[in-house]
């Protein structure tokens, strides 16, 4: 052997040595990463510097000429466009200060970056990602953010839309800047790179250091780990597209991770009042509304990730945490692995589920159903009498459910009881009465932190809550809709698919083995849940029992409508058919005679379910309207939710920006900082009588301000705005701020130290 093969030798054999020499390595590659991007570049442009790019109808071809005007009545299918640039790779501003005649709306006049090389209509060569950004006549400027993937020249494009709907529109441009974040891009790159260093030293750790333990892990749960794999890469292949696809509730939960972000940036934690929300006024959907599994989106957009990178993120995160979550409880169900990994499968690629990750994206709601199986789970168990953590999954599961969508648990709160009702005579029973009430008591403590403000601030009547509890039978399918595959006509954002063929083949199953008397003593106990489970597939229709209880039980309507839609119950529905797939599977795979045919028949299910699940992800592809948001520009607007305060007016966070003094008292504030929720401001009253300056905020609770060390009364004004009453002969700084309350933070601590509890608890009970 060569001494330069033994030295091989000898250095892969030295896990010690070659770690150090990995970790020099990657120290090394950082390093040079850095310094590769930290350059200082900035490029201004004024109208001489413009271009009109018209088409010329007697050559009929495209020509430019010097401007900064595009009018199509002045020159046909003009616009504007600086002169080129070369750009290298990094994550650039782009600042346009212009005029416009322009509604809101990109599709009619829009400014973007674009690559001067890259010749096709759909600039399919994606050298930068940056979105089309409108110019609106309300505004006079805009400023995106643009990621150029590769150096070349580019160009900085402005103007109306070159078909007839830019006909009738005008854009002057008056300057553009374009500069290189820095920072953002160092960041950016480096995280990038710890990633994928992080990646390969798992992979190198595995092979290198823990090769057997790898080997004999890969040899029981290959089949297993390759079946988890395809079904999160099924379930999330429509994310290959650079763009995203347009989903009804979308564009509301894009604010919620780029302005959840920045509530991080700004020292909030957990983040109640969204600081950018409504050009920075504030919007309190931290307090009503789950973010738990949406801060790894959010910290990866504070890191220079786009926006529509963190929105896929969560996506498959929920993905994974679904195939994985059902995978176990459903498993534990059946007592058998195999059928926990179909359930997955099931679970995971289930019509509804994958409908409102991409034809809704209703991102709270699928977010929840991922934690759904530890519910069921946990009654299961407590039912079963069949251990001492049962209490502890359902109590998770509940918690978790809440932690994401808070309609999602308004219906678990309604069925959780029916469910211990229509089976009394166990509920009543110590073992099970015990665990349920525990159930209970945890629930109430791990959700205080939640709780706690949303009661404040829903009893003091600070934000509008649901107002949608009108005609609820109007909003919900037919029947004949969640089994087939049934285009929704009235969306455009692909096809409705509730539960599939598959669920009715398992329901149908589950009824022969009831009427079979396959589960023998419990017989009875399984026709009231498979009843129950039919139930709840009902209400989810537009069924007329809704209009009953509207006209005849006014009050149990009421409570009824804050479902919005009856449709919502298919999250219910879906977890009871994927039940009864794996009790239907336990009762068989007992039977040694019948064990292989019930692994065929799950295997036929799955492949119904994926076949049925590829029609809607095609559909999904072929008909949603494709959209980028790579940055948060085209939400930088005013958007009133549930969560908004009751009466605000639209119009006042783009005209008022400042803090603003109405009276002429001649009292003066002026806004000197912004960071998030807070605000540092000048104000200077020479009169002998207190002043109110409004600030830039809208008034939720718990506002505070102070002035030269001492409290300012700070409260909602008429407006709705935050109004800070400015002491008579004042003159100075004063500070606004967003100060939880002592009660929510104890809440906090409380949830904490029973989480802390909890598991400790379920760990000694593995332990025994």
């Amino acid at each position: 052997m060569s001494k330069r093969w033994r030295f091989m030798k000898f250095f892969f054999d030295n896990k010690k040595k070659l770690v150090i020499a990995i970790v020099i390595v990657e120290l090394l590659l950082l390093a040079i990463n850095v310094f590769r991007f930290n350059r200082s570049e900035s490029y201004l442009f004024s109208q001489d510097d413009f271009q009109v790019d018209y088409l010329n109808p007697e050559t009929n071809k495209y020509e430019r000429a010097s401007g900064a005007y595009a009018d199509h009545t002045d020159k046909v299918q003009s616009l504007i466009f600086t002169k080129p640039v070369r750009l290298e790779k990094g994550i650039y501003n782009i600042y346009v200060n212009y005029s416009s005649n322009a509604d809101i709306n990109w599709h009619l006049c829009y400014t973007t970056l674009q690559a001067c090389l890259d010749v096709s209509n759909t600039k399919a060569a994606h050298l930068a990602y940056c979105d089309k950004v409108a110019l609106p006549a309300s505004k006079t400027d805009v400023s995106f953010n643009s990621w150029v993937r590769y150096g070349t020249d580019f160009e900085v494009r402005m103007g109306p839309e070159r078909d007839e709907t830019g006909d009738g529109i005008f854009v002057l441009a008056n300057e553009v800047r374009i500069t290189y974040l820095r920072g953002k891009t160092i960041l950016y790159e480096t995280v990038k790179l710890l990633l994928l260093f992080m990646v390969l030293d798992i992979v190198l750790y595995l092979i290198l250091v823990k090769r057997e333990e790898t080997k004999r892990f890969f040899e029981d749960k290959a089949f297993t780990v390759g079946v988890l794999l395809f079904t999160v890469l099924f379930a999330s292949y429509p994310l290959l597209s650079d763009k995203l696809y347009f989903g009804d509730d979308i564009f509301y939960h894009l604010r919620r991770i780029v302005y959840l972000g920045e509530g991080l940036k700004c020292g909030q934690f957990p983040v109640h009042i969204y600081p950018g929300w409504d050009m920075g006024y504030g919007y309190a959907a931290g307090v009503g509304y789950g973010d738990l599994l949406l801060y790894p989106s959010a910290i990866l957009v504070n890191l220079g990730f786009t926006l529509q990178a963190g929105y896929k993120f969560y996506i498959v995160l929920t993905n994974a945490l679904t195939a994985f979550i059902s995978y176990y409880s459903f498993g534990k169900i059946a007592d058998d692995k195999k059928a926990g990994l179909a359930s997955s499968v099931l679970f995971t690629l289930i019509g509804f589920r994958l409908h409102s990750v991409y034809s809704g994206a209703t991102v709270g709601e699928f977010g929840a159903f991922t934690f759904l199986p530890l519910v069921i789970l946990g009654l299961w168990e407590i039912y079963a009498k069949k251990s001492k953590n049962a209490y502890i999954y359902l109590a998770l599961g509940v918690t978790l459910t809440l932690s994401c969508h808070v309609l999602s648990t308004f219906i678990l709160a309604l069925v959780i009881p029916i469910f211990c009702l229509i089976l009394v005579e166990k509920t009543l029973q110590k073992d099970v009465l015990i665990p349920l009430l525990k159930a209970a008591f945890a629930i109430v403590l791990l959700n205080l932190h939640f709780v706690v403000p949303l009661v404040d601030y829903m009893v003091s009547k600070n934000v509008s809550g649901n107002g949608i509890t009108d005609m609820i039978w109007a909003r919900g399918r037919d029947l004949v809709t969640f089994f087939g595959y049934s285009q929704a006509m009235d969306l455009d954002t692909g096809g409705f698919l509730g539960l599939g063929i598959c669920s009715a083949a398992v329901l149908a199953i589950a009824l022969g083995f009831i009427i079979a008397g396959k589960f023998e003593k419990k017989t009875f106990v399984y026709v009231r849940v498979f009843a129950l489970s039919i139930a709840f597939v009902l209400l989810s229709t537009n069924s007329i029992l809704y209009f009953v209880l509207y006209q005849d039980v006014p009050v149990l309507y009421k409570i009824l409508a804050n479902l919005q839609f009856p449709w919502h119950f298919l999250d219910v529905s879906c977890g009871m058919v994927v039940f009864w797939f794996a009790i239907v599977a336990k009762n068989a795979i007992c039977k040694l005679d019948k064990k292989n045919a019930t692994y065929i028949v799950m295997t036929v299910i799955c492949f119904a379910c994926v076949m049925q699940s590829n029609t809607l992800l095609e559909d999904v592809v072929n008909t949603a309207h494709p959209i980028t948001m790579y940055d948060d520009a085209e939400i930088d607007s005013v958007m009133i939710a549930e969560f908004s305060i009751p009466g605000i007016e639209k119009n006042i966070p783009m005209t008022e920006k400042d803090m603003i003094i109405r009276k002429n008292s001649g009292a003066t504030a002026q806004l000197l900082e912004k960071n998030g929720t807070t605000v540092y401001a000048q104000v200077d009253n020479p009169t002998e009588k207190p002043v109110v300056a409004e600030a830039p905020l809208w008034g939720y609770r718990h506002y505070a301000a102070k002035a030269g060390g001492k409290k300012l009364k700070a409260f909602r004004g008429d407006n709705k705005k935050l109004w800070v009453e400015i002491p008579a002969g004042y003159s100075g700084k004063i500070k606004i701020w967003f100060r939880e309350p002592f009660l929510w933070r104890l809440s906090e601590l409380i949830t904490l130290a029973t989480l802390v509890c909890i598991v400790r608890e379920y760990m000694r009970t593995k332990k025994q």
